[in-house]
């Protein structure tokens, strides 16, 4: 019997030294040393400003539209025991200084979601109510947007790629792929109803997005990649000066795979200026007591940021391309 309980017990501290180990791990941020901020230009014009994950909010000063904007972030503990809901107050908080920050009223005029995952989508049609604007994406998210009750002339549906205009903005969406990792696949045929697991949130269609602007000119200026994903060949027959480029898992992935990533992406558009989104633990929060917060890296259980972003300097400097790591809060100006 004793011999029984001992096994019982070393069992037990085994898998309680195992469960701590995998929260460190999960807990612990790797160190990147962030490059100096963009040079400011004026305030007027179109511009960009980064919020984190694949999050964006772009203006030129009569209308504001929105990639994404996921506000909530909920912590680690939330995500792999419970299921989410939108965290209203965050939410509007992030909103308003992100409105504040832009110098522009709060509304917007249009959200593209990348894909259907809740860090990318569960947010949209909470911000559509709020704020006035449709929810553009595939026929995935629009249950999402169906299981808020967001009314069905605030969704539009482009399953397959095609065109928006918010103002004098347009985007549009192509039909791209999401980083290979384990979380890929999946629709979602009916609504979505909250609060839902995380898992619930399946990837649906992944999207790029190709920015035009009149007033940078008769061709798109920006090619938007939220995930670290591509489908060879999407990107011919068009080029563009600036590219945002998701880093999400990407780390994980082979050389061959991240050079491949970066020649479909930049290399093919003609890029002169990247710059890198989606590389942030997004259980981390982008405010605290109504103060802005700097993002930390995905843990390296994760991912492996510091990696693919060395890779993707050395393929910057080979190809003359300036690389910048944008962080939270952080505004491009065009």
């Amino acid at each position: 019997m004793r011999t029984v309980r001992f096994i019982l017990y070393a069992l037990c501290a085994s898998a309680l030294v195992g469960i701590g180990a995998l929260v460190f791990m999960l807990k612990s941020h790797p160190t990147v040393e962030f490059p100096q901020p963009l040079q400011q230009k004026s305030a007027n014009g179109v511009r960009t400003l980064f919020l984190g994950t694949s999050s964006m909010a772009w203006t030129d000063g009569q209308t504001t539209w929105l990639v994404d904007g996921f506000f909530s972030r909920q912590p680690l503990s939330k995500v792999a025991l419970t299921r989410l809901n939108v965290d209203n107050s965050q939410v509007r908080a992030v909103a308003a200084a992100m409105f504040k920050r832009l110098n522009m009223p709060s509304v917007l005029g249009g959200i593209v979601v990348a894909h259907s995952h809740y860090d990318h989508s569960m947010d949209a049609p909470f911000l559509a109510k709020e704020y006035g604007a449709k929810v553009v994406g595939s026929e995935s998210t629009s249950q999402i947007a169906k299981g808020q009750d967001l009314p069905s002339t605030q969704i539009e549906v482009l399953q397959g790629g095609g065109q928006v205009k918010f103002g004098e903005f347009e985007v549009r969406l192509i039909q791209s792929a999401h980083a290979p990792t384990g979380f890929t696949g999946g629709f979602n045929t009916k609504p979505v109803f909250l609060p839902a697991h995380a898992l619930q949130f399946k990837e649906g269609i992944s999207y790029s997005f190709v920015v035009s602007h009149p007033g940078l000119g008769p061709g798109p200026f920006a090619l938007i990649q939220p995930s670290a994903g591509f489908v060879e060949g999407q990107n011919k027959g068009f080029s563009v000066k600036h590219v945002f480029l998701g880093m999400g898992g990407l780390g994980k992935l082979s050389h061959a795979y991240i050079e491949n990533y970066w020649r479909e992406m930049v290399l093919v558009p003609g890029a002169t200026h990247v710059y890198l989104i989606h590389w942030d633990d997004f259980t981390q929060p982008l405010m605290k007591q109504g103060e802005p917060l700097a993002l930390k890296p995905m843990p390296k259980l994760l991912d492996d940021f510091p990696r693919s972003l060395e890779l993707l300097k050395m393929f910057s400097e080979r190809d003359g391309v300036s690389l910048h790591v944008l962080n939270s809060w952080e505004m491009v100006y065009f």
